[in-house]
This record gives C-alpha cells, structure tokens and sequence, in this order.
C-alpha cells in the first residue's frame, strides 16, 4: 500500500521531464485520499530513494478515485510506473496541471 498518491502532473517547458506534481496522502484508516499538495518532482524522488514513502498513481473517474499503479524509479531520478529502464519521467496518463 502506498503512503501517498499522484494524481496530476506538470511538464518542463520543453515537456522533456516533470517538474511539479500534486500528491495526496493515503488515509487507510477512513479509505480516502487527503487534500493536494503541489510538490517537486526531485522531493518525491528522494523519498522513493531514501525508502521514506511510497507513492500510486490514482485517477478520478468522475465518481470516485481509481487506484492506480505503484511508481518506481529509474538511476535514482526518474519517476516511471513502467520498469522498462527508459531514462524518462513516464506518468502521461495522469493529467497536468499549469
């Protein structure tokens, strides 16, 4: 189970990486996701790194939030739901924000 969920993202200019997300944190305990939190693509990274949280990917339907799939990370520095190695941030399903 994960400690908190992505559920938007912001690209660089060029779209080459993601700069910003919008996590949420799980609350197990009531089965809900907590409110936004806009935060920095390397902040999440280094706590998937250092073993501190763990982090989904959650999309809203419309209804309700679907869980979604665990994200990991590749040379320490790049997001990805897919352990394909790509040296890439890899979460295009969720929306962006500006």
């Amino acid at each position: 189970m994960a400690d908190f969920c992505i559920t938007k993202v912001k690209y660089s200019a060029d779209k080459s990486h993601i700069q910003e997300l919008i996590v949420r944190e799980e609350i197990p305990s009531k089965s809900k996701i907590g409110e936004e939190r806009r935060v920095d693509r390397a902040f999440v990274a280094d706590l998937i790194r250092l073993g501190k949280a763990r982090f989904q990917t959650r999309i809203w339907n419309g209804k309700y939030w679907t869980t979604g799939a665990d994200v990991h990370l590749i040379e320490n520095e790049f997001l990805t739901t897919d352990r394909n190695s790509r040296k890439r941030d890899n979460l295009e399903n969720l929306p962006t924000f500006a």
